[in-house]
């Protein structure tokens, strides 16, 4: 064997170039293990599922890896075709004979991106063949086996190979082939093809079929995939002799999720043609040049089935697969390509502009979110979240906090104004026999919503005179004040100081709310709304872990001397609210752009809700009372329920602080899970009213069920039941007071809601805890479920909002 020298990399023999066709691969059997590791790789891709990556990342984990798979599993399994699938089989083949029919100068070799030969393995026999050869191949050019471009296919590979070629040192020219749609081989043969199906089978109409992808990332996006199919199907319609031009359609297929994709959709197309009396339609889907599981089993099967019910056929057209007159045409592409590169465009067909009159257009009922208003949500999201932390990091140490102040303050003129107002209370007659300790939680947090209600309507309305960041700012920087007394109250005066301070700039609120409003439009203000929600149940998990958990750090151990100061047992979790509240008023401060033009801020008026009273004087917009006061009383009965709860749970099954804590993180994250899964993508398109309605009627058994719950499964399922409710009522009656407001009026109406909502929280526990004492643990539960109905009532009555 002849010898070369060993620091020669590129041996210059004779020009040898290797093409890669590329397809995106086949599970490794139709074993659901073996199709879940497929589609966790395959739906991983950002380029593939191009939304939040944190928020999919989370819905695909846990809500579409865990059920999916069975399902696909069961469709791969009806085209295996015992040791492998149609597109890995067809895939191979193909290039064999490609391969055999170009020049001693190409080498022709098969790759996939999600199943063996990997790209990753074809390059490093390309390697080894560096060292070994003396003829490798010099110039690489890949050609990904998609005909038409898509961000979501010729990209994704793309990166694929980027990220590959990272790592490499060795690195031949190289060059991709993003789309051949328009080439001879492929649209001739493809009309062969059909028209053969055309002259075998009896057919009504032709559906040429293309895979689908989202509308947004056509429209907004500027992928060119959509006129990429266009100008595939004009070429083969107006080649065809066998059947009218008028009964060749245009459609797509396999829609994913919840988003509106390209239309028109080929089921319902199909289905449409047949209840019009053409029954024998023949399907094509020019997506794919080999047959897969969506042209063989979504077309060829389930399509199939579907008509057949309505008294349709399907004739489904074989993808080109290894077609004897497709292979001969490719390798003649690839060859000219490889040694006659200048007249590769004689083996296209040109697409002249007046063509393009004929196409379609693409529009959305629901717009995708701008840029500038994701910006302004992830901002509003991260104050929110922030915000809901420091506040709720409280919850599990007011027990604590008052045995604790008690023992070192037991004069303090607040504190027995407080014990003394629940004394009269349990001597009033009920069971007075529980701890009064647990109602000094109550008793603070009553204050803490009594001072929200008085200050979101003020809030919202000062933000629509001077703008959303001012009052952002300002009530951001207050609460880290708030957090600073809190660290050094010593005395129960200077707790009663922050919350008070922290009441008040907590009703920034409905000013987070009046933001989303801002930067959404009226179809997607739902999807905003739910972020706020979604930044609650995430808060209202985080903040009373950490808590608890901090409240295990006491700085007097260490540092005996900073009692002196007013530093007390509770300080380490004052510290982390402080601090996540300065971070956040230097985040909005550097990040933050203001939403609400000065065009659009209302002049001032009368009409400033400063006056408490004036809340409860109607607001002249349609259904914008009914909504305000339904929620109002859901709220009541709701904050009764949460209230009470955690007395329920110690008095009928001893739990702990600690099992309490478990039960608010069980509600958060379901209510997280809801709003970010299911509000968020169907609000819309079920109907914000409707929704609401859905949500309120749901909390009614949960209620029923921890009423009567004597195990913590059963209180389990009730929790489930309020969490889903409040999770879809709650964001979707905040879109309707939104979309029934003027803009110029966003902050004081929404502004108007929070503090009613605030309200609410102050009177349903109060409500709630004298109906439990006077009674029993279960009649709150009772009472609420019953009182519930009046809000469904007035929700029904809503007039409906028409996007």
């Amino acid at each position: 064997m002849a010898t070369r020298h060993p620091l020669l990399t590129f041996p210059k023999t004779k020009p040898i170039t290797k093409v890669v066709l590329v397809q995106l691969g086949s599970p490794k059997s139709p074993e659901v293990s073996d199709v879940r590791s497929y589609l966790k790789e395959f739906l991983a891709d950002p380029r593939v599922v191009d939304i939040n990556p944190t928020l999919w990342k989370i819905i695909l984990n846990c809500f579409v890896l865990p059920f999916r798979p069975k399902k696909s599993a069961a469709l791969y399994s009806r085209i295996w075709e015992g040791s492998e699938f149609p597109l890995t089989r067809i895939t191979r083949e193909f290039t064999e004979k490609v391969n055999a029919l170009t020049s001693e100068n190409i080498e022709v070799a098969h790759a996939f991106l999600l199943c063996e030969p990997r790209v990753e393995t074809v390059y490093a026999q390309w390697e080894k063949e560096l060292d070994e050869r003396l003829d490798p191949a010099s110039r690489l050019i890949v050609i990904p086996m998609f005909p038409q471009y898509s961000e979501s296919t010729i990209a994704s590979g793309i990166d694929f190979f980027g990220k590959m070629l990272e790592t490499k040192v060795r690195i031949p020219n190289f060059s991709v082939v993003t789309q051949f749609h328009r080439t001879k081989a492929f649209i001739d043969n493809s009309v062969v093809n059909i028209e053969k199906t055309l002259q075998e089978k009896t057919v009504d109409e032709l559906v040429i079929s293309f895979h689908g992808i989202p509308k947004r990332r056509v429209i907004y996006k500027r992928d060119p995939y959509f006129q990429h199919c266009f100008e595939t199907f004009k070429l083969i319609r107006d080649q065809i002799t066998s059947i009218p031009h008028d009964r060749i359609h245009m459609t797509f297929q396999s829609r994913f999720g919840s988003e509106e994709w390209l239309t028109p959709y080929t089921d319902d197309y199909v289905e449409n043609l047949i209840e019009g009396g053409r029954k024998n339609i023949a399907v094509y889907c020019p997506s794919f040049v080999a047959d897969c599981l969506e042209t063989i089993d979504e077309i060829g099967t389930e399509l199939q089935e579907e008509v057949a019910e309505i008294g349709g056929v399907i004739h489904h057209v074989p993808c080109l697969n290894t077609d004897e007159k497709w292979n001969q045409d490719f390798a003649q592409y690839v060859e000219c390509m490889v040694n006659e590169e200048s007249k590769v465009a004689e083996l296209e067909y040109e697409f002249k502009e007046e063509e393009y009159m004929e196409m379609p257009n693409q529009t959305m009922e629901v717009p995708p979110l701008t840029d500038k208003a994701k910006k302004s949500l992830k901002i509003v999201f991260l104050t929110l979240f922030l915000d809901l932390v420091g506040f709720s990091i409280i919850f599990p140490l007011f027990p604590a906090l008052a045995k604790w102040y008690l023992s070192v303050d037991a004069d303090n003129i607040f504190l027995k104004a407080i014990f003394g107002s629940i004394t009269a209370l349990t001597e009033t007659g009920g069971a007075a026999n529980f701890s009064s300790i647990v109602l000094f939680g109550g008793a603070l947090g009553a204050i803490y919503s009594l001072l929200q209600f008085v200050a979101a309507p003020i809030w919202g309305s000062i933000s629509d005179r001077i703008g959303r960041r001012p009052v952002l700012l300002i009530s951001v920087f207050g609460l880290f004040l708030s957090y600073v007394l809190w660290f050094f109250s010593g005395s129960f005066t200077v707790l009663i100081l922050a919350r008070f301070i922290g009441g008040i700039m907590g009703g920034n609120i409905s000013t987070a709310t009046a933001v989303v409003a801002d930067v959404t439009q009226k179809e997607n203000r739902a999807k905003g709304m739910a972020t706020i929600g979604i930044a609650f149940a995430l808060g209202f998990i985080i903040g009373p872990a950490m808590g608890g958990i901090l409240s295990l750090v006491n700085l007097l151990d260490y540092y005996p001397w900073l009692a002196e100061y007013g530093v007390n047992p509770f300080s380490m979790p004052a510290a982390l609210a402080g601090i996540l509240a300065l971070y956040n008023v230097k985040n909005l401060y550097q990040k933050f752009e203001e939403t609400l033009p000065e065009q659009r801020r209302g002049k001032e008026t009368g009409e400033r809700t400063a006056n408490i009273f004036k809340l409860f004087k109607p607001l002249p917009y349609p259904g914008i009372n009914l909504v305000n006061i339904g929620h109002f009383l859901f709220l009541m009965a709701f904050s009764g329920m949460e209230f009470t709860l955690t007395f329920l749970a110690a008095e009928r099954l001893n739990y702990s602080s600690m099992d309490n804590a478990y039960m608010f993180i069980f509600i958060g994250f379901i209510i997280a899970f809801v709003q970010g899964g299911v509000v968020r993508r169907k609000a819309h398109s079920v109907g914000e009213k409707k929704m609401a309605l859905m949500g309120l009627i749901s909390i009614i058994p949960g209620l029923l069920f921890i009423a009567f719950a004597q195990s913590s499964f059963l209180i389990y399922v009730g929790l489930f039941f309020l969490a889903v409710g409040s999770s879809m009522a709650i964001p979707c009656l905040t879109s309707l007071v939104s979309l029934y407001t003027p803009v110029e009026k966003q902050g004081q109406s929404i502004g108007v809601f929070r503090s009613l909502g605030a309200l609410s929280r102050v009177i349903g526990p109060i409500v709630a805890s004298l109906v439990y004492w006077k009674f029993d643990s279960a009649m709150p539960y009772l009472v609420g479920s019953a009182f519930l109905i009046i809000p469904i009532l007035m929700t029904a009555k809503l007039p409906d909002y028409k996007h």
